[in-house]
């Protein structure tokens, strides 16, 4: 292997001690310094030093099971729904001729909206009140108003209500995600499929017509087309998306705090939101930077097993 000259090293590392400055500074940092905090009493001020008292604490804290159960419930429901339909849509305007440009921005518009702003908007569509629009939708079809994200029941129990079952085991409500939360899921699914399919667009547009035209002189059908040609070429970005869901989806706060209501109680508690209380309502600093770095572990440990088993799957050519 050729030695590289000492200047050009020297070139090199000055071009990227920027970008390594910001790195440590907004990135490493904090993390070291939410370390020193955790093993801290810590309200207003540094307290006494406890060691690892806080994550002993945490073992037996239901309020952190409960936010990585309702985080699972949020990450399950809306990846795989994302995926799915960003890969549709990204088939589908693949294929047409005409406005694959005002659709781009359509489908695109949603992500680049301030994420407060919306929220607020999709609030009032999913209020409870018998005039919001997703009443409005529901009773058109015959059904009963629902309370949305002020339903603390789970999808399932409410279901269950609907076809006349008052009563329903108590695991139904424990082991399916609340109305208020699937309200949520379908938020970021709104917000997020325009962004998954922009960027699966431009992965379509990266694969050979020769490929194509080859499978269709061999007879190959569409599903035949996408089964072999098109899913294995477009593999990277869906894991790309996959992974920077799954990061998101365990990190999202911002709308899912503008989204929370009374009503839903803890059902739509993420651990951002548990952290977020930690600090603001009990003013416990020291407990809520333990429960960021056990989010911050749990992460990734998530997106190793996922580069470990989902990255093996990936088709990066020949």
């Amino acid at each position: 292997m050729k030695k590289i000259p000492l200047k050009e090293q020297a070139i090199a590392w000055g071009f990227l001690s920027p970008a390594l400055l910001i790195l440590l500074v907004f990135g490493i940092w904090p993390i070291i310094y939410a370390l020193y905090i955790s093993l801290h009493r810590w309200r207003i001020k540094q307290e006494a030093f406890i060691g690892v008292g806080h994550y002993v604490r945490a073992l037996d804290d239901p309020t952190l099971y409960n936010g990585f159960k309702i985080t699972a419930f949020y990450a399950l429901g809306t990846i795989p729904a994302e995926l799915v339909l960003s890969t549709g849509l990204a088939c589908l305007l693949f294929n047409i001729l005409r406005g694959k440009g005002f659709f781009r921005v359509i489908f695109f518009l949603p992500y680049i909206t301030p994420i407060i702003a919306s929220a607020v908007v999709f609030r009032t569509l999913f209020s409870p009140h018998p005039s919001s629009m997703a009443n409005r939708f529901w009773s058109f079809w015959g059904l009963d108003n629902q309370r949305w994200l002020f339903e603390n029941k789970s999808a399932v129990a409410v279901l269950l209500k609907g076809i006349g079952m008052s009563t329903y085991p108590a695991w139904v409500d424990a082991c399916f995600p609340s109305l208020a939360l699937v309200s949520v899921i379908l938020y970021n699914i709104w917000v997020y499929v325009g962004y998954d399919t922009v960027i699966l667009l431009a992965a379509l547009s990266a694969i050979p017509s020769h490929y194509y035209e080859a499978a269709e002189m061999d007879g190959a059908n569409p599903w035949q087309s996408f089964r072999h040609i098109t899913l294995p070429l477009i593999s990277p970005t869906l894991f790309f998306l996959s992974t920077v869901a799954l990061i998101g989806t365990f990190k999202a706060f911002n709308h899912i705090y503008i989204l929370r209501t009374p009503g839903a109680r803890d059902t739509i508690d993420v651990l951002s939101v548990v952290i977020f209380d930690q600090i603001f309502q009990n003013h416990n600093a020291g407990y809520a930077a333990a429960l960021a770095i056990i989010l911050f572990i749990a992460i990734l440990v998530l997106t190793l097993v996922q580069n470990r088993i989902v990255g093996r799957r990936v088709f990066y050519g020949d």
